[in-house]
């Protein structure tokens, strides 16, 4: 878990805005997580932390099946992630980056906005991920050709 610290703090510390933010004691259980599906037809589930991702700067969960992977997809802001539960791949098709690179919790990585990209959680076991962004955040399926 320190390392899954280290970055989390890393993240919040980068941000000009959550340090400009008012900030005050806030408790929430996991099981009181109000996980929602930004997609219907997608078994991934979302989880808001703090702010909103859709005007601006968020922390966000993440959580899909084991063993599931992505259709190829795209977001309208660079974003932040690191793996808290499960082992995860996230790759770029179209230049082979992060391609066989197996993320375990506390790793994490960056993606820039536009880039059309691939993401699998390679365990059995249900896979967690914390996403933030500092701009508006969609996410957007590429249509097969």
């Amino acid at each position: 878990m320190t390392t899954l610290h280290v970055a989390l703090g890393s993240i919040l510390l980068a941000s000009p805005t959550a340090a400009a933010a008012q900030v005050t004691n806030h408790y929430v259980p996991v099981d009181k997580l109000p996980w929602y599906r930004e997609a219907p037809d997608i078994p991934a589930e979302l989880a808001p932390l703090w702010g909103d991702r859709s005007k601006g700067e968020a922390g966000t969960y993440l959580r899909v099946p084991g063993k599931w992977e992505a259709p190829l997809h795209y977001h309208t802001a660079d974003y932040w992630a690191v793996v808290v539960q499960g082992e995860w791949s996230h790759w770029v098709p179209t230049t082979g980056e992060g391609k066989s690179v197996r993320l375990l919790p506390g790793a994490h990585w960056t993606q820039i906005k536009d880039q059309p990209h691939k993401d699998a959680c390679l365990s059995e076991s249900p896979c967690i991920i914390f996403l933030f962004n500092r701009d508006p955040y969609e996410t957007k399926f590429v249509k097969a050709e």
